[in-house]
C-alpha cells in the first residue's frame, strides 16, 4: 500500500480499534454491576443499558453482513445475551471482525459501493461511508450507555482516549487485556 493509500485507510483502523477498546471498557463495566443493574428500566432511547447494548450489536451485525458479502460469516451464531458476560463475548467477536476488515482495506476497496436492504428500499453506499455510519452509530449509543452507567454501582468508563498517540499511558492495561500493542494501535 503506497503512503497515501495508507493514509486514506488509516482513519477507518482507528475506529474499528476505538470500537473495540472503547466496547471492551463497558462490557467490564457492565459485568462488574451489581445483580440487575444490566436489565433494570433507565431512561434512553432504549430502556435499559441491555437494549441500547444489544441494539448496538445486533446493528453492526446487520452492517457486518452487508459489508461481508461473500465472506465466509462469524464464527457463533447469536449467543443468548442473558448476561452482561455472555454479551461481552459476541461483542468481541463482532469487534474483532471489524477491526480485521478495516485493517485489510484499501482505497478502491472503501469505494466499493454495497446494497443495504432496508425497510422501504435498498440503500446504495460506499464501504467507507458504511463504515463511517456503524462507527458514529456505535458511538452515539457508547455515549447512551456511558450515560446510563452514571446511574449504576459502576462508574462509566472513558471510552474516547484510544486515537491520540501521545496518550499511550491511558490505555495500557486495555491494550495488554486485548494482546495489542501501541504499534498496532497506531498504525
Amino acid at each position: 500500500m503506497t503512503p497515501s493509500q495508507d493514509l486514506i485507510c488509516r482513519p477507518y483502523r482507528q475506529l474499528a480499534r476505538n470500537a473495540r477498546l472503547a466496547n471492551a471498557r463497558l462490557d467490564r463495566a457492565c459485568i462488574a454491576l451489581i445483580p440487575g443493574e444490566w436489565e433494570a428500566p433507565r431512561t434512553s432511547f432504549f430502556p435499559s443499558l441491555k437494549e441500547t447494548m444489544v441494539h448496538l450489536l445486533n446493528a453492526d451485525r446487520y452492517y457486518i453482513d452487508t459489508l461481508r458479502g461473500e465472506r465466509p460469516g462469524l464464527a457463533r451464531p447469536p449467543g443468548s445475551r442473558a448476561t452482561a458476560d455472555e454479551f461481552s463475548i459476541e461483542r468481541a467477536e463482532v469487534d474483532e471482525w471489524l477491526v480485521d476488515f478495516s485493517e485489510s482495506l484499501t482505497a478502491e476497496g472503501l469505494l466499493r459501493t454495497i446494497n443495504i436492504p432496508w425497510p422501504e428500499r435498498t440503500l446504495t453506499g460506499t464501504v467507507a461511508d458504511t463504515l463511517l455510519h456503524v462507527f458514529m452509530h456505535g458511538q452515539h449509543h457508547r455515549g447512551q450507555v456511558h450515560s446510563m452507567l452514571s446511574g449504576t454501582s459502576v462508574p462509566p468508563p472513558q471510552i474516547d482516549e484510544f486515537i491520540l498517540t501521545d496518550n499511550a499511558e491511558a490505555r495500557v492495561e486495555d491494550l495488554k487485556a486485548l494482546g495489542w500493542t501501541e504499534a498496532r494501535l497506531t498504525r
